[in-house]
């Protein structure tokens, strides 16, 4: 079956749930300085490129073996060639100092295109809750590698510098405080409807309202059936 092209999943003024995954499962973030690394050269091509990334970078949380990531696309064109760029500079950084070549990721990153601010939040509280489910701690706020602190406690590390919060989250209350409540409160709403349980990873293309994925993926069906062999 065809690969689906980043154009169906990777759309303009639309928010997109990244993942980026280890060759073979492999630990390819798994010391404190490879997560400290990838992330530096995440906010060094935001710095060299500017508007140029094609993106606002809003939510992360960086695991072992896969990096997930909520970016707001303007420029569907630009966020490729910035995806291309930081894995790049992440793959030589890594085979390097493990002396080793080949494949660092398992494929490209998958992106999931999000219908809206409802459905970006539930992405942000599902990526915040990993570290839970991989029993690597019991709550959110003791793991490194998250921004769940800045949106539950407006703690910004250094490595958050580019992180812009959605509007999503500024609507939940008037002032920081406010929101950093209403964000807490809904979180562990999230936690107890879902559990706390490891879960697989969000292998759908699309997040959204049922209408708006049924749409979504009639166009990918469209796409498929126009790269089918004839005959």
């Amino acid at each position: 079956m065809p690969r689906v092209p980043r154009s169906l999943t990777v759309i303009d003024n639309h928010a997109v749930h990244k993942v980026w995954r280890g060759h073979n499962k492999e630990w390819n973030l798994g010391k404190s300085e490879d997560k400290l690394k990838y992330l530096n050269f995440l906010n060094d091509d935001f710095d060299k490129q500017g508007p140029k990334v094609g993106a606002d970078i809003q939510a992360l949380c960086l695991m072992n073996n896969h990096s997930h990531e909520v970016f707001n696309i303007q420029s569907q064109i630009d966020f490729s060639n910035h995806m291309r760029r930081h894995h790049g500079r992440y793959g030589q950084y890594f085979n390097k100092i493990n002396g080793r070549s080949g494949k660092v990721a398992e494929d490209r990153p998958r992106t999931t295109l999000i219908e809206d601010g409802a459905h970006e939040m539930r992405t942000v509280f599902y990526i915040h809750a990993n570290p839970i489910r991989a029993n690597i701690v019991k709550d959110a706020r003791n793991y490194e590698w998250s921004t769940h602190n800045l949106y539950a406690f407006g703690k910004k590390a250094e490595w958050m510098k580019h992180i812009k919060l959605p509007e999503w989250y500024k609507r939940l209350g008037k002032n920081a405080t406010e929101r950093q409540k209403k964000y807490r409160k809904l979180f562990a709403t999230y936690l107890k409807e879902t559990g706390r349980f490891k879960q697989t990873f969000l292998k759908k293309l699309f997040v959204g309202n049922e209408l708006w994925v049924e749409e979504q993926n009639t166009k990918v069906s469209e796409w498929r059936a126009s790269k089918a062999p004839s005959g």
